[in-house]
């Protein structure tokens, strides 16, 4: 799994997981909550290490995943945005993405022109 982490990042999410009671047992999962027409977005959730979960580790955070979640994974990018605290969390080249079934707008005169 190739996850960028930023540092801003990794600290807050060290600070998240030392708060846990059991954080020596736990790790960061990337959850894929949609992709419908557009970009993917996502969550992160901190998850007991089940077994035959994929871990890896990037600047001493552990994150978990189910096998079948690793191509979500390859090339993600998670950040902290710095003025509100929330992370930002996107791929910016998603391994797939279902077939939008939403037709196209109707493009209005101004753009046809």
């Amino acid at each position: 799994m190739d996850i960028q982490l930023s540092d801003l990042a990794a600290a807050r999410l060290k600070a998240l997981l030392l708060d846990e009671p059991d954080s020596d047992r736990l790790a960061v999962r990337v959850i894929p909550l949609t992709s419908g027409c557009s970009t993917p977005s996502f969550a992160l959730e901190l998850t007991d290490i089940r077994e035959g979960y994929i871990v890896t580790e990037v600047k001493g955070i552990s994150f978990a995943c189910p096998p079948g979640e690793t191509g979500w994974l390859d090339g993600i990018v998670i950040d902290l945005n710095r003025e509100n605290g929330k992370f930002s969390i996107y791929h910016p080249d998603p391994p797939f993405l279902p077939d939008c079934s939403m037709p196209a707008a109707p493009m209005d005169k101004e753009e046809q022109s």
